[in-house]
């Protein structure tokens, strides 16, 4: 996507708004691309034991905009995906890359995995504990930046704000250790892995590292799901999603995950969310896979689109001061349709009372395309001639300076 566009976007929507408790927070920063290059170090944030009670330790890759002269910058923990069987921290590292170019000091974290090799193929009961040690490795790396933070300071982290996500496996560590804790409604299988395991915050960390607070601010679930959608309760932290609508490894609204463990898909979690009053952003990739919405190019605007969604609601968190930061609509608040569109035009319906909004669409490139001014709160717009493709819609409402959460927007022809 073009790196131009953003910052004329949102520079001037936050106008006027002061952050000056970060001196980070320009309407720039958080949001779009700052930094051209991104260093990498290794650390080990937790001794823990592993599957068969041997000790062990546990290590990250931390990664930080290089030359960055921000005293304090908000994290974001990844775990990687595999079915909680396979993978390594590498594979989380484009999109460590990603979000620290745009100022984020970011982590990818080796967490212990089932060792299939020593104990044989899981079932889903031992997926289900592993799960677990997993939630607990991610509650140690969250204590660790905060130790830092009040102690080496090796890495200027926020303490404040501090995030957490993953893909697949990861997502589903991420979502657990955000929206699970002992008072939901929890099967007692679960309940003696979880007492098994150190309790909710698990057995990984020093001494002091468990002094720390293991909470977080937002999640960020790429393919992930919980076991029960319930859990999500109301005033928990905002969840940004992305799902593909074929998806069978983890599904898109329930089943058997990796044909292992059942879980409550993407769809379930974000209606839950609704119901309960949380903030909540899906992006759904119509007919998208597992995998390859993150790899294929066919899907990339989708993924600028998911990427847009997670910098502008963090950017909004780690940036909100008590005189009131700009408000990042979730995008079950406005809606386009038809979409996908064969027509030449289509509705845009924005919540009522939005004032003076613009409409931009972008093309696959990041270039601006199309804007419009709305005058309703439903009103039809005409696309002219724009051909085939996908294309990112965005609107702001300049009367309340309140950012939408970008939609993907598909023209057939």
């Amino acid at each position: 996507m073009n790196k131009h566009f953003l910052p004329a976007l949102f520079m001037a929507l936050l106008t006027g708004f002061s952050n000056a408790q970060n001196p980070g927070c320009d309407g720039n920063r958080y949001i779009n691309d700052v930094f051209q290059t991104v260093k990498k170090t290794t650390v080990t944030y937790a001794p823990s034991l592993s599957h068969t009670g041997v000790p062990m330790t546990l290590q990250m890759d931390v990664y930080e905009p290089e030359g960055d002269q921000i005293a304090a910058r908000p994290v974001i923990i990844f775990e990687h995906g595999g079915s909680f069987i396979f993978g390594d921290r590498s594979m989380m590292q484009p999109w460590c890359e990603l979000m620290a170019k745009k100022g984020y000091v970011t982590a990818s974290i080796t967490y212990r995995l089932y060792p299939f090799f020593l104990l044989g193929f899981p079932d889903s009961l031992d997926i289900f504990d592993t799960a677990v040690k997993a939630v607990g490795d991610m509650r140690a790396a969250v204590r660790y930046f905060r130790e830092d933070a009040a102690t080496a300071n090796l890495f200027k982290a926020d303490p404040d704000n501090i995030f957490i996500g993953g893909y697949s496996a990861g997502a589903v560590a991420a979502l657990h250790c955000t929206y699970l804790d002992m008072e939901d409604d929890i099967p007692q299988f679960l309940v003696n892995f979880i007492n098994q395991n150190g309790g909710l915050e698990g057995v990984s960390g020093s001494a002091t590292n468990k002094t720390y607070s293991s909470a977080s601010k937002a999640v960020v679930n790429m393919s992930g799901g919980l076991y029960r959608a319930n859990w999500i309760e109301q005033e928990e932290s905002p969840m940004i999603s992305i799902h593909g609508t074929a998806d069978e490894t983890v599904p898109f609204n329930s089943g058997l995950a990796a044909n292992i463990a059942y879980l409550q898909g993407s769809n379930l979690l974000h209606a839950r969310a609704e119901e309960a009053g949380v903030w909540h952003s899906l992006h759904v990739v119509p007919g998208g896979g597992h995998t390859n919405i993150y790899e294929n190019a066919a899907y990339k605007l989708h993924r600028d689109t998911f990427w847009s969604n997670v910098s502008l609601k963090l950017e909004e968190i780690a940036c909100s001061t008590s005189s009131a930061a700009p408000e990042l609509a979730a995008v079950a608040d406005w809606n386009l349709v038809p979409n996908p569109v064969s027509g030449d035009a289509i509705t845009v319906s924005l919540p009522e009372g939005t004032e003076n909004a613009l409409l931009r669409i972008f093309n696959s490139t990041g270039n601006l395309v199309r804007e419009v001014t709305l005058t309703a709160s439903h009103q039809t717009v005409s696309l002219g001639s724009l051909p085939a493709g996908m294309y990112l819609a965005m609107p702001a409402s300049a009367g309340t300076g309140k950012v939408f959460a970008a939609r993907s927007l598909m023209i057939v022809r």
